[in-house]
């Protein structure tokens, strides 16, 4: 195992790693986003949409789910700023080599959409069969405004969590437990969502599986071209084509007939664990790494 690519992403970071630096420059994107966030929810009503619109919005609607997907600008200009004010670097140099990243992204796309069509080919655990969510031609007309809506919300995590906080940790700490452990713990809870009931740690745990991978392969790899690519098309699974029951269902062209907090989830949950890892192997091999 060789991590040695990592210092690719976490060689720039060492003029302003001190652990204090991080820390406040995390809060300092937590605030600043929930003060953007905040402003973005005023101006949406109103300006962006009439407010009659907006007030007889269900929210299983696509639009309400594009809407909630438009808040992530909101964390990555507070990153931007926070990157650039604090430690005198521009948002992107934490993407690393982009010709390189552009080639594993490539790569890693090509081994998820294969786990991805597999996990469509593969009969529903716990007789729990789909059902259409949207027709296809309003799936269609939606779909390019997701896709770029999902790239922002991605990408704003991986910068975050795989790109910032590992590589500030990395440049401070030489033990990967700290510098993995500490982001894909964070990204997990970020996902604490108290309506799923009694698989709320399943979910948890799965989620922090998904991080450590990407974490991975990108200290690996020394860019965030992998994680971007198994973060968007793992997303685009899960929010385009087989959702969930519930205010996420809104961009879904299929959805499982159930809602997060069912029991009976438990077996896409394992199967979802398995195909994390499947395609973690997988972008291993491709990437030789």
């Amino acid at each position: 195992m060789s991590y040695e690519p990592q210092h690719h992403l976490s060689d720039p970071a060492l003029p302003s790693a001190e652990l204090r630096r991080t820390v406040g420059g995390f809060m300092l994107v937590v605030v600043l986003s929930t003060v953007f966030v905040i402003g973005w929810m005023l101006v949406i009503p109103g300006v962006l949409i009439p407010r009659e619109v907006f007030a007889t919005l269900p929210p299983t609607a696509p639009l309400n789910m594009l809407l909630t997907l438009s808040v992530f600008f909101c964390p990555a200009v507070a990153l931007a700023l926070v990157m650039r004010g604090l430690h005198r670097r521009r948002m992107l140099s934490l993407i690393g080599d982009f010709g390189l990243a552009w080639g594993q992204f490539r790569k890693v796309v090509l081994v998820q959409g294969m786990v991805l069509a597999l996990a469509v080919a593969l009969p529903s655990p716990g007789g729990l069969q789909p059902v259409q969510n949207l027709p296809w031609a309003q799936w269609l007309s939606w779909l390019p405004f997701a896709l770029l809506a999902l790239c922002v919300q991605v990408g704003i995590e991986e910068l975050l969590f795989r790109g910032y906080l590992q590589s500030q940790l990395a440049a401070r700490f030489a033990s990967p437990v700290i510098w993995i452990g500490v982001p894909s713990i964070l990204f997990a809870l970020l996902h604490y969502a108290p309506g799923s009931g009694a698989n709320i740690w399943p979910i948890i745990a799965i989620t922090f599986l998904f991080a450590v991978t990407a974490a991975d392969l990108t200290a690996r790899c020394g860019t965030l071209g992998p994680a971007l690519a198994m973060h968007l098309v793992n997303n685009i699974g899960s929010l385009l084509l087989i959702g969930t029951l519930g205010d996420m269902q809104g961009l879904a062209l299929y959805v499982v007939p159930t809602g997060l907090s069912d029991p009976n989830l438990m077996p896409f949950l394992v199967l979802d664990a398995m195909l994390i890892l499947i395609a973690w192997l997988g972008a291993r091999i491709v990437l030789r790494r």
